[in-house]
């Protein structure tokens, strides 16, 4: 049986809640300050290889007066030791993907409370960024159920997704099997007949292979007003390169979804919470500003030099750091290997620099859609 959190733990995390519940139109910049000095010493305490890393650095809860100080670790550490508060509590794992080597993939622990934490990140997120007009629509998800892959962290969240969200036809379309386009066929035309909304989900390559079956078939779909679709991940598949204005051109002619009611998504099985497009906010809301990835009030990005991992200012083209409050049972700041640059809206991501090194999640979920059999 595991035991409890530690009490002062279980108090933060109900501060951090209690925070993330306020929704993301805030910008309470002290408390976050607040909040991530705690968590950074609560990691300092209890994350004896994160501690010593921090100590050989100069650096102690003491000494640090804002979050840009807070030392950040790269996501390839998660490959080769386990960073988590508390290992004996872990409730769920998740492994980044784009590898079939499993000594090659990193590990995130999450115990119980840091899953109520992004669970609430889901929420909040979503209610802003996909579904700000309100409506309920049927969530049909090109990508595994947490079932079917359980280390996937992307299947959890889109799982979350359909629970809190989701119709009910709402499904999973990628089986134990294979990817079960027939299925997502028929619903997109029972959308089409009885005038049911559809939010379509998934991996942004699983997106372009059906693109690609409809193409091949001769098929598209007039899906009812107020449809959307979420794609996470990237579009630099096994076997080709998509661009995003091909992407958005496509939703247009093979399910007639707008161009503003299509978000990217990014996701990262280091950071808990997610960074969505702006452009469906801003369409509902009749706002005429640029498109970004948009923090919510509970996480930062900054950029740093490539070469110093020293912070740029604004505007300067450098690698992402992410520092969300919602990673208390991990790694508060996570340093990517992500090029972009800070705006006044959010941020923006420019690719890799690594440029071997695509996605996971969407090289999985590309893996997944090959259609072959249906040919």
């Amino acid at each position: 049986m595991m035991r409890e959190l530690p009490e002062e733990v279980l108090n933060l995390d109900e501060k951090i809640i209690a925070f993330i519940r306020r929704g993301i139109d805030h910008q309470d910049s002290r408390e976050f300050k607040r909040l991530a000095l705690n968590v950074f010493e609560l990691q300092f305490k209890y994350i004896s290889i994160y501690r010593r890393y921090c100590e050989k650095r100069g650096i102690n809860p003491e000494n640090i007066t804002s979050w840009e100080q807070i030392p950040a670790l790269p996501t390839d550490v998660f490959k080769v030791m386990d960073l988590s508060m508390f290992p004996a509590q872990t409730v769920r794992t998740f492994m980044t993907s784009g590898t079939k080597r499993p000594e090659e993939r990193g590990k995130v622990h999450y115990d119980e409370g840091g899953l109520r934490l992004m669970d609430a990140t889901i929420y909040e997120a979503a209610s802003a960024f996909l579904f700000p007009d309100k409506i309920r629509t049927t969530i049909l998800i090109i990508a595994p159920s947490p079932e079917t892959a359980p280390h996937m962290i992307m299947a959890y969240g889109m799982n979350r997704l359909k629970e809190y969200f989701g119709g009910a036809r709402s499904r999973f379309l990628i089986g134990k099997e294979r990817f079960e386009v027939q299925a997502l066929v028929d619903e997109l035309h029972c959308s089409e007949e009885d005038g049911t909304p559809v939010t379509v989900c998934g991996g942004s390559f699983g997106f372009v292979n059906f693109f690609d079956y409809c193409r091949e078939k001769g098929l598209k779909f007039k899906l009812p007003a107020g449809s959307r679709s979420l794609d996470a991940g990237g579009f630099k598949g096994r076997s080709r390169g998509v661009e995003r204005e091909e992407f958005l051109n496509s939703c247009e002619k093979f399910l007639r979804i707008k161009k503003d009611y299509c978000v990217n998504l990014l996701g990262m099985t280091e950071v808990s919470s997610q960074f969505y497009d702006n452009n469906l906010k801003n369409a509902c809301k009749g706002l005429d500003i640029p498109k970004a990835k948009v923090n919510p009030p509970w996480t930062r990005t900054l950029t740093v030099d490539p070469d110093t991992l020293e912070p740029l200012s604004p505007g300067e083209e450098g690698l992402l750091r992410h520092v969300d409050l919602a990673n208390r049972g991990t790694i508060l700041a996570i340093q990517t290997d992500d090029l972009g640059r800070i705006t006044p809206e959010g941020f923006e991501i420019f690719g890799r620099s690594k440029q071997d090194i695509t996605r996971g999640c969407s090289l999985t979920i590309d893996e997944m859609t090959q259609i072959k059999q249906e040919g």
